[in-house]
């Protein structure tokens, strides 16, 4: 079963108004019941004999093997690797699994194939990329939003790092697998499709101020998604088939839409920065981690709450703030912080600073300016902004997580995000717009307040 939507993006190359040509080399996408069983004719339509398989525990459990046995009665030669899940929390994407799947690496695999979703999904299109071999996911959840992406974030030296990865040349989801999914993955799936909202307002947002490349199909692409997502959550809570199709539809379309951009901007703004912070304290602190999509649907109600106070804010008083910028936070005064918070992530987090520049005074000064003269503009974006409370209930309809110690994320931990969280990443989001204006402080002390 294919819905049309999804079908005129598969393997598609066309020119787009915005003046670039977009491509997505993801051909093949099933999803219906008994969709594994499809996997043989499918490899030997695409030419490959001799497949890699990369589970966890959990996931072999849940399809792994299943993909063996059909292999095996197709008289199709694999090699599986099953990486041991932790007893508490979920296996992390860091250099240690990584390792553990280049250790186990059968250099005679002609395509590597995932059994999961979010972090074996990240493992395995990262090590078909730096091997330089195709890649096939089979899903097991509707839990995240880079099935079909071309980049995969992974921990490196405790930093939450987006690197470049093999885009699957096939998707296959057992409708009956996907759809009984534990609840908690089907929220946070949705969660992290409702993160969308405040990441195209971000996207927004970075071309008014910096002349950021934006695209109007891309960004229709994905909100289309959303809403779609938006209308079927109800139907999630009792593992309804059609929306967790929907969902799944909404979570290809997310990365299809980051191929067509090239990045993962149309996908990840200042809601994930939150939930990247937030597991990088999990991983120094020896916390269980918690599921991506989770966190990013309580980043996405915290980030929303500022587009909806930019919304109904008096403009500032630019020269003020523009004659008070000598009494901000020194570099040296920064970088103490940065070493407080990022701990052992400290020097990537200084590193990216003195490349990026994105709290230097000049650079600064050039945003105040552009935010002076087009304020209004700006403002009316903001006003687009679904209300903080509206995702805070429909997070509460699915029985997901909506507050910060919903997950056991502590009161100094988004303290620190909201003011720190920027920092992770080079791009502009509500979270730089708010310190550029020097209210980011404040509003962090008021979301603390309400939400923790």
């Amino acid at each position: 079963m294919q819905n049309r939507s999804i079908e005129q993006y598969l393997n598609c190359s066309f020119a787009c108004e915005c003046g670039r040509t977009h491509k997505s080399l993801f051909a093949h996408y099933i999803f219906e019941a008994g969709a594994i069983a499809k996997l043989p004719a499918l490899l030997e339509q695409l030419g490959y004999t001799r497949p890699y398989l990369i589970s966890d525990t959990h996931t072999y459990e849940i399809a792994g093997r299943q993909v063996e046995e059909t292999l095996c009665k197709a008289d199709i030669s694999y090699t599986s690797h099953v990486l041991k899940s932790p007893e508490n929390g979920d296996l992390a994407a860091d250099e240690h699994a990584l390792g553990s799947v280049a250790m186990a690496n059968d250099k005679d695999a002609d395509i590597i194939i995932s059994i999961g979703t979010g972090t074996i999904n990240d493992l395995g299109r990262y090590f078909s990329y730096i091997t330089g071999r195709p890649f096939m996911l089979v899903a097991t959840a509707p839990s995240m939003d880079g099935l079909v992406s071309g980049v995969a974030p992974l921990i490196f030296h405790n930093m939450k790092i987006t690197f470049p990865a093999q885009e699957p040349l096939a998707l296959i989801c057992d409708a009956e697998i996907m759809a009984d999914a534990p609840l908690k993955m089907l929220a946070a799936g949705a969660a992290d499709i409702l993160g969308k909202y405040n990441c195209l307002l971000d996207w927004k947002l970075s071309h008014i101020i910096n002349d950021e490349y934006y695209c109007d199909t891309i960004a229709g692409i994905m909100r289309t998604a959303v809403d779609r997502t938006m209308e079927s959550t109800k139907g999630l809570a009792s593992h309804d088939a059609k929306a967790v199709s929907v969902l799944t539809e909404a979570l290809v379309l997310s990365g299809i839409a980051m191929d067509f951009s090239e990045n993962s901007r149309p996908a990840s703004g200042a809601e994930h920065h939150q939930s990247h912070y937030w597991e990088m304290q999990f991983l120094f602190d020896g916390i269980p981690a918690v599921l991506h999509g989770t966190k990013v649907g309580i980043g996405t109600v915290l980030m929303l709450e500022l587009y909806n106070t930019l919304a109904e804010m008096e403009k500032p008083d630019f020269a003020a703030i523009r004659a008070n910028i000598s009494k901000r936070r020194s570099e040296k005064e920064w970088e103490k912080e940065m070493r407080r918070c990022y701990r052992d992530g400290a020097e990537g987090i200084i590193a990216l600073e003195k490349k990026a520049g994105k709290n230097d005074t000049e650079g600064l000064l050039k945003r105040l300016e552009v935010m002076e003269a087009r304020w209004d503009e700006i403002q009316e974006l903001a006003k687009t902004a679904p209300k903080a409370s509206e995702i805070y209930h429909v997070l509460e309809e699915m029985k997901a997580a909506k507050i910060p110690a919903d997950v056991g994320i502590p009161r100094q931990y988004v303290y620190d995000s909201i003011r720190y969280g920027k920092e992770l990443r080079d791009r502009y989001t509500i979270l730089q717009l708010m310190w550029d204006i020097d209210k980011l402080d404040e509003e962090a002390e008021k979301l603390v307040d309400k939400y923790c």
